[in-house]
């Protein structure tokens, strides 16, 4: 009788293994070519779905309000305003906070302190440590390109205690640099119109190096912006106008050095949302998606959750 119970427990355990087990097949592989933003399969199991995605109040206005990104607390928002009645509708940026990530509440908006009229200033995207912000400029000195700048502060939080905003060197060129998002191994990936492309492409690149263009996320033809990057390095969200209006699309690699798969749009939003969708933005517990969209000609920025 002993030995039929241990039998029988060997065969409940390896019915187990077969179910609920980690697939031979890498669960990033699985779903890259699906073109959704479900997560890898992890030890819990995979995520629901997204929520229907929200305006948020205080950029999503009458004016254009886009290249919005979370710090990785998901407490701070940083978005670019543009507004015909404002410094002649050049693009600057503002700030919002919360209390909590789950609340929808956030503060009235603040124009951040080291805005300069007269020139623009976009594409946002924090530092791991919240402490670094990285963003595009023509303000002076730049030969009227955008480049990118950086700026940074000690404290977390607030809007305030911003230093002098500095040209981040070597990675820019004398056409448009912008969208610059690092990841945790010192790599990067930006937008430029640097030759010999004619169009705005996806470079990548190291920390104190010039980047070189992407082949796997470029297009040929085809304009591509608001470059994200996960922190393991390994996937990228980016917007690019390759099947004509402009579309969210992610693509995956198997190593932060490694090439890229052939990027999918993100479908998650086209039917709740419309129009035309860019500034991707991803939280690092993949809950939290943060996305630009036109439609009637204004932008305006929507939040997700799952």
């Amino acid at each position: 009788m002993r030995s039929r119970w241990r039998c029988l427990l060997v065969l409940l355990c390896a019915c187990k293994a077969e179910i609920g087990g980690t697939p031979a097949t890498d669960a990033t592989q699985i779903t890259e070519d699906t073109g959704d933003l479900d997560a890898p399969v992890d030890a819990v199991g995979t995520f629901g779905p997204w929520s229907a995605p929200i305006k948020v109040p205080g950029a999503s206005t009458a004016a254009n309000e886009d290249d919005a990104t979370l710090s990785n607390s998901k407490l701070e928002m940083v978005f670019a305003l543009s507004d015909p009645n404002i410094d002649g509708g050049r693009k600057h940026l503002y700030y919002m906070s919360r209390a909590s990530v789950t609340s929808m509440t956030w503060s009235a908006r603040m124009r951040l302190g080291f805005n300069v009229d007269g020139t623009s200033d976009e594409t946002p995207r924090f530092s791991a440590d919240d402490k670094t912000l990285y963003f595009a400029s023509n303000r002076a000195g730049t030969a009227g390109a955008l480049d990118i700048w950086q700026v940074t502060r000690t404290t977390v939080g607030v809007p305030t205690g911003w230093n002098m905003p500095s040209l981040v060197g070597t990675i820019n060129s004398a056409q448009t640099d912008k969208w610059c998002m690092p990841c945790s191994t010192g790599r990067y990936l930006m937008i430029s119109s640097r030759t010999p492309s004619t169009t705005e492409d996806i470079y990548e690149g190291t920390m104190g190096a010039a980047p070189t263009r992407s082949i796997e996320l470029s297009s040929d033809g085809g304009g591509e912006t608001g470059t994200f990057i996960t922190a393991d390095c390994k996937t990228a969200y980016f917007a690019s106008t390759r099947s004509g209006t402009n579309r969210i699309y992610k693509a995956t690699r198997a190593t932060a050095t490694g090439a890229w798969m052939p990027p999918a749009i993100v479908e998650d939003f086209l039917a709740t949302v419309g129009g035309a969708q860019e500034d991707p933005w991803l939280s690092d517990d993949q809950k939290t998606f943060v996305f630009s969209a036109s439609i009637g000609g204004n932008k305006d920025v929507y939040i997700t959750t799952r």
